[in-house]
């Protein structure tokens, strides 16, 4: 077991809620879309053991409230690392939370030691394919809420957890829990930095993390990054898919400490 902290921080419109434990060098890990911070409970001990770890429920999410007015991701991000005074913090983040990692970090490389990209996305990518979360989007327009919910986990991105019974598990009541926001209300959330245009220029320590049974779009996503930002380094899952710390939490948190203390 291990002590965490919990509180909550104000935002322009709402609160934020965070949980903290540990001592030393900041990391700080966002979960993907529809999560909220349990998905990180295995990475937790182990990473708290070495260093000052943070998780928090983004915007819209979890125990943090919903947009009531137009923001933006990063600078919640920001008004959490100056409230608990994290100096360049490694940012670790899957899905959705990759996204804002690499968004935050083209914004403020200078105060980012190192990012960890796990399953990440990339606006402008070409899909052949439905784009997940824009499918569900369009499903729950017609469907509501909880067939939406039923819908998302039947998704090729999470078809890699049913080998894995206990990920499964945590992954649909986090998806239980949701609000389902985000399919019933336009979002106004404002753009941020040109994410695709950045990151030839963005001079951050960065490892990105793929699984090889992730659905093909992401995995391509994984390759494009890790060959554009200078100091990229891809590593892929063998067994994993989209959500590889909760498939494959020890393979996961290792790779996340060795590159964390390499810094």
């Amino acid at each position: 077991m291990i002590d965490i902290d919990s509180g909550t921080i104000e935002v322009q419109g709402g609160h934020l809620y965070w949980e903290a434990a540990g001592r030393g060098t900041a990391v700080i890990l966002l979960h993907g879309f529809s999560f909220d911070c349990r998905s990180w409970d295995p990475q937790m001990p182990a990473l708290a053991a070495r260093h000052r770890v943070v998780r928090y429920d983004l915007r819209g999410f979890g125990a943090s409230t919903v947009p009531s007015g137009p923001y933006r991701h990063l600078d919640d991000l920001r008004a959490l690392t100056d409230a608990l005074t994290l100096r360049r913090p490694v940012i670790v983040g899957l899905s959705l939370g990759a996204n804002v990692a690499l968004a935050y970090s083209i914004a403020h490389a200078k105060d980012v030691a190192g990012l960890v990209l796990a399953s990440p996305g990339l606006p402008g990518h070409r899909w052949l394919t439905p784009r997940p979360p824009e499918a569900v989007a369009a499903y729950a327009a017609q469907h509501g809420v909880m067939a939406s919910k039923r819908f998302w986990l039947e998704q090729p991105i999470f078809d890699s957890l049913r080998d894995y019974p206990d990920a499964y598990r945590m992954v649909a009541a986090m998806v239980g829990d949701y609000s389902g926001w985000h399919w019933q209300n336009s979002d106004p959330q404002q753009p941020g930095p040109d994410i695709r245009a950045g990151l030839r220029s963005l001079r951050v320590p960065t490892l990105i993390v793929s699984g090889n049974r992730d659905v093909a779009g992401y995995r391509e996503i994984a390759e494009e990054i890790s060959v554009s930002v200078p100091q990229g380094n891809l590593v892929r899952f063998e067994k994993g898919g989209h959500v590889m710390n909760l498939e494959e939490p020890a393979e996961f948190t290792a790779h996340v400490l060795r590159f964390v203390d390499g810094l």
